[in-house]
């Protein structure tokens, strides 16, 4: 996911988060872990406003399904 996101300006933040958090979790640091999800969560909700359709519902989706699952592991972190 971290290199197309990157292919697109757009969404540059979005995989800098994701690297951040992929290292995040190889360090197993539950806090930068549950930060770092909630921003990537954001940040993908905020980019289903440049889709369409299907497709925007779905992002959006996606966005608040990071944000969930970062408040969910934020209570064992």
């Amino acid at each position: 996911w971290i290199t197309t996101l990157e292919m697109h300006k757009e969404l540059k933040s979005i995989s800098d988060t994701l690297e951040k958090l992929k290292d995040a979790i190889a360090d197993k640091n539950g806090k930068k872990i549950v930060e770092l999800m909630t921003e990537a969560g954001e940040e993908t909700t905020k980019a289903a406003e440049m889709a369409e359709g299907d497709e925007a519902k779905k992002i959006k989706m996606l966005g608040k399904c990071l944000t969930s699952s970062a408040k969910v592991i934020s209570k064992f972190a």
